[in-house]
């Protein structure tokens, strides 16, 4: 696979099944002797209760085409996003995650929002390793689903550490985000520790 060239591959999905390791060796020399062929700015993470999907794609190709698709089988948000971050890892070893500019994350089961009493539920460090190899985003768009989770992870950060995350990010789009009667954690936080950098981040709901 590494020594295969393939100029008219338009699509490709790998899919790996209930895995604690993975092992792309071959993929990431196949995606380095095909690197011309490639170029992604598009990331979007889409949780669903049986798997996490990863799909890379280009807003610069004339109609956008999910070139890149990454579908992990396995249950519960804390497993996805732990198994994607150790598949993201692995990826910024290639040209793959430099490039990317734009992330979307989403989710179409029934997540309860976390109020700050139940910010332990899950591991923020969880969310922050996973946008680690995400270093060229500018632009972020959690669903509705998401936003208590990936806002309680950021609003932890201080001065220095704020920057390395997403140290590029200066849009933030949160679905629905403290809606009349919502308790969600506060995103104030992180938005004061990137204004006191100069890297300013804009909030949309």
């Amino acid at each position: 696979m590494a020594r295969t060239d393939a100029p008219l591959l338009h699509t490709m999905q790998i899919a790996f099944f209930n895995q604690l390791v993975f092992r792309i060796q071959q993929l990431l020399r196949f995606i380095g002797h095909t690197q011309k062929h490639m170029s992604f700015d598009t990331a979007r993470i889409h949780s669903d209760t049986p798997h996490i999907t990863m799909a890379l794609s280009s807003t610069r190709r004339t109609s956008l085409i999910d070139w890149l698709t990454f579908k992990i089988s396995c249950r519960g948000v804390d497993w996805q996003v732990s198994s994607l971050t150790q598949l993201c890892n692995q990826l910024s070893e290639s040209f793959v995650m430099s490039s990317i500019e734009i992330l979307t994350i989403n989710a179409i089961q029934v997540i309860s929002p976390l109020t700050l009493e139940d910010e332990d539920v899950m591991d923020a460090t969880q969310w922050l390793e996973l946008f680690h190899p995400f270093t060229a985003v500018h632009t972020l768009s959690i669903s509705q689903a998401m936003v208590s989770h990936v806002v309680s992870a950021l609003r932890g950060l201080g001065e220095e550490s704020s920057m390395e995350v997403l140290p590029a990010l200066d849009s933030l789009y949160l679905e629905k985000y403290r809606e009349s009667g919502s308790e969600q954690p506060d995103i104030e936080p992180f938005i004061i520790a990137r204004h006191r950098c100069n890297y300013p981040v804009n909030i949309y709901r």
